[in-house]
């Protein structure tokens, strides 16, 4: 399995997954980013979105969805999440806005000239001379319901849907398993429940929200109320929060890779969240050999290939 990041930050988030024989099954997990963005970084990694298979979408929040329409309607890319989430999603582009950490924001107009929620439901479909029947069938071509807390294939990778803490309709995480190997996906989250961490638990890659340094939150120059929200059990992982979670679900007996995700950019940085979390792992005399941590970049970085790791033995060596 190959993990690429093409995004994560607090304006945009997207993940690209290979797996299978030569990297067949392709897919992307959220599409946070405008479609002229997104598809350039698809094809600095050599992917074109007509090999994707599907995209996994963990809510409705814009940082998440922008790509979205565009995969739908230019390349009849299926989406795979919770109905309640989809449904959502049909709103914010009929309406014309979507949801964002700060409140309600219109869609930038170069993703919403393709227009409303027929737009989503019928990405090739010609309304005027498509039946009832065909539209129900095209419909079912693009939506793939995964309600949360259920299980699913996509070619090659296994996907578990998780619920996580955040305000959306349906929010969640994803556990995806390939040739032995597990990713988690956990951002977006104000808490981390006994649940969440049953999943993390079981990762090789564990893809893990540290949002914001609480102290640095505080003092910074956000409204009372949105401080309040990132702070809420429906808002975002501290640094701190972030590492007692990896606490939680330490492993002695395998080596484990940590990225750190989702970043603020006012609210937290890179340094003062890996340091956090070694200074916390190291508090708790946690062997740091047995642990890989790096912290995604806003832009494209972070790669992860479980097949180039059996050639750098290194890697899996615990020193005692």
């Amino acid at each position: 399995m190959r993990v690429t990041s093409l995004a994560s930050c607090s304006s945009g988030n997207a993940l690209l997954v290979e797996a299978g024989p030569r990297g067949r099954t392709k897919i992307l997990v959220d599409v946070g980013l405008t479609a002229h963005v997104l598809i350039e970084r698809l094809r600095r990694v050599g992917i074109q979105p007509t090999q994707l298979q599907g995209v996994l979408v963990t809510h409705e929040h814009g940082d998440h969805i922008a790509g979205l329409p565009v995969l739908l309607k230019r390349y009849a890319v299926p989406v795979m999440t919770a109905p309640e989430t989809f449904a959502a999603i049909e709103q914010s582009f009929a309406s014309g806005n979507w949801q964002t950490d700060s409140g309600p924001l219109n869609a930038p107009e170069t993703d919403m000239e393709i227009g409303a929620a027929a737009a989503i439901r019928l990405a090739n479909a010609a309304p005027a001379a498509s039946s009832a029947q065909a539209r129900r069938e095209e419909e079912e071509q693009l939506f793939k319901p995964l309600t949360v807390g259920s299980r699913s294939m996509i070619g090659d990778i296994e996907v578990i849907s998780f619920p996580v803490s955040h305000d959306a309709e349906a929010p969640c995480g994803y556990l995806l398993t390939a040739g032995g190997c597990r990713i988690c996906i956990v951002t977006d989250t104000g808490e981390v429940t006994a649940a969440m961490l049953e999943k993390m638990h079981a990762a090789d890659l564990l893809i893990l929200e540290s949002n914001h340094d609480r102290e640095r939150l505080l003092r910074g120059p956000y409204p009372p109320h949105l401080k309040q929200r990132i702070l809420s059990p429906t808002g975002h992982l501290s640094n701190d929060q972030a590492a007692d979670a990896v606490l939680h679900t330490w492993r002695t007996d395998s080596v484990r890779w940590l990225w750190l995700s989702h970043l603020s950019r006012t609210n937290n940085t890179p340094k003062l969240a890996l340091t956090s979390m070694v200074n916390r792992l190291q508090a708790a005399n946690a062997n740091l050999s047995q642990i890989h941590i790096s912290v995604l970049p806003p832009g494209m970085g972070g790669v992860w290939d479980s097949t180039q790791l059996w050639h750098s033995p290194s890697l899996w060596e615990m020193q005692r």
